[in-house]
């Protein structure tokens, strides 16, 4: 009798701790992105919850660094809400904060090439990760 209660106490907190699993995969985004463009269905509310410049000149200038490029344009944008800190992008072997962050999701399109690049942002803009 005793084994077999121990058995379920061992089975139980197998179950548990089975539910506390790291997902390896970024999250995706919860939101279809929006065109810079807005256009008239969309409405006031769409121009209002427009990406701020600070975050567009953010991004651009991050990927000007990391490419080395000049000619890029914001292609494309959604506002999201990242499961981290770490705006959903986080490694292994990195702490991110456990929080849900409010941000924002730009394809930036190196308009040489016509190739698009997508970062993840906090609100203001203050962190600026690229998507794989």
């Amino acid at each position: 009798m005793f084994s077999f209660t121990r058995f379920i106490s061992l089975l139980l907190s197998l179950s548990l701790l089975g539910g506390c699993t790291i997902s390896a995969q970024p999250e995706a985004p919860s939101s279809v992105p929006q065109t810079t463009a807005p256009n008239s269905e969309q409405g006031a509310a769409a121009e209002q919850e427009g990406l701020p410049d600070e975050v567009a000149n953010q991004v651009k200038a991050q990927l000007s660094e990391e490419l080395g490029v000049t000619s890029l344009q914001v292609k494309a944008y959604s506002r999201e809400t990242w499961s981290d800190g770490c705006l959903g992008l986080g490694g292994p072997a990195e702490a991110c904060l456990a929080a849900l962050t409010e941000g924002w999701q730009v394809e930036v399109m190196d308009t040489a090439t016509g190739q698009s690049y997508v970062y993840r942002t906090t609100l203001n803009g203050d962190s600026v990760r690229r998507s794989p």
